[in-house]
């Protein structure tokens, strides 16, 4: 067992007893193509209701000065019932834990009754929407240096997912990236949901330096490219550099896919955005009004916002930063919470729910930090099981 991973089990059991319920190990360790200075450590803990953040983080403060070079993030971390409404919220990654990852602490059949079931369309949709997402590397000249790395870096995890073993020989962006279409292609092209996609009928008028350009779009200052099929050759023999320069800096970033890609990642991962018309229409048909947004994955999507923060960013900033950052982390999760606030604002314009209002305010600035971050995890929680709530009532 990893030096680092040993440590976290045995000052975790130590320190907190029976508070602590599970310890999950999942990702490139777990399935053996970790590559060392390249993947991170990924483990979940799950500890009893109402244990203390700040008993967790004198816990974990001390093995992030030792080894956090090497896990290179804090474990997510949940009370039981986040946990498992995080995992009904995330039907893929509970199955990768279940199926993937290795238990290292806990009842042996800890996750045995909260397994969701898994949609084969929306697990493809999510590695769908990442492929979209990580596309942005193939023109690193409009990020900021440290965004265009990062994206790099999510690129090559999804390859070493996909291939299941560490990267050990360069490539450039667009080979991986092809790779990763290599993939995706055949497999999503035979979900019985893509059918209705696939029978799109090509624009003829397209550019002339993207051949099968069908449509643009802009989200949130980026311009997504809509391909009518996107090939591993289309990757490779695109002069992405020229794409670049003709952009400019009018954008943040270029995202390409498909219209059978988008329009699966739309439905499934990203509906909410759809809903909200965030993909704004630019240039050619226009795929995204003809789809049929469930209000079960609208709910979904809504309740992953503020479960994600409870569970996995915010147990990550406040787990690996000292004191003197409490006062910043507290600025930087109020802003995302308002996020959640204005998306349930909208929802309510929408009349798609009731309002709803936290049982608490959260404290004013003369609260001690560390209760104000309390309270910042209080919100989240509240905020999750609202959505996982009107998500349950709509199933039913």
């Amino acid at each position: 067992m990893n030096k680092a991973i040993d440590t976290i089990i045995k000052q975790f059991k130590r320190k907190l007893g029976g508070q602590l319920q599970a310890i999950f190990l999942y990702g490139s360790y777990a399935q053996g193509f970790y590559q060392e200075g390249e993947s991170d450590i990924n483990l979940c803990i799950v500890v009893e209701e109402g244990t203390n953040i700040h008993a967790l983080r004198r816990t974990f403060l001390p093995i992030w000065e030792d080894y956090g070079q090497v896990l290179q993030r804090a474990p997510l971390l949940a009370p039981h019932s986040a946990f498992v409404r995080h995992m009904q919220l995330n039907p893929l990654l509970a199955h990768h834990i279940a199926r993937d990852g290795k238990q290292l602490f806990g009842a042996p059949d800890f996750l045995d009754s909260i397994l969701p079931p898994l949609d084969v369309n929306e697990a493809y949709a999510y590695m769908t929407n990442e492929a979209m997402q990580v596309s942005k590397v193939l023109t690193p000249e409009l990020l900021e240096p440290e965004e265009a790395e990062a994206t790099r870096q999510s690129l090559q995890r999804i390859v070493r997912r996909i291939r299941r073993e560490p990267l050990t020989t360069p490539e450039s962006s667009k080979q991986l990236l092809a790779r990763v279409y290599h993939f995706l292609n055949p497999i999503i092209h035979k979900l019985p949901v893509a059918k209705q996609w696939m029978g799109t009928k090509p624009s003829a008028t397209t550019s002339p330096i993207l051949p099968g350009l069908q449509a643009l779009y802009k989200e949130t200052g980026k311009m997504i490219l809509v391909f009518s099929q996107l090939t591993p050759q289309t990757i490779l023999r695109t002069d992405w550099s020229r794409i670049s320069e003709s952009m400019g800096k009018q954008y943040l970033g270029i995202e390409v896919t498909s219209t059978v890609q988008l329009c699966l990642s739309a439905m499934f991962e990203r509906p909410l955005d759809v809903f909200f018309r965030k993909f704004e229409h630019n240039w050619g048909p226009d795929f995204l009004p003809a789809l049929t947004l469930s209000p079960h994955q609208i709910f979904r999507q809504a309740a992953r916002l503020p479960s994600h923060i409870q569970v996995d960013s915010m147990p990550n900033a406040v787990l690996t930063q000292d004191d003197t950052a409490l006062n910043t982390i507290i600025h930087d999760f109020q802003n995302k919470l308002l996020n959640v606030q204005l998306e349930h604002e909208l929802l309510c314009r929408f009349e798609m729910v009731e309002r709803f209002t936290p049982p608490e305010p959260l404290p004013g600035r003369d609260t001690p930090p560390t209760q104000r971050i309390v309270a910042i995890f209080k919100h989240l929680q509240w905020w999750a099981d609202y959505y996982a709530g009107q998500l349950k009532d709509e199933t039913a």
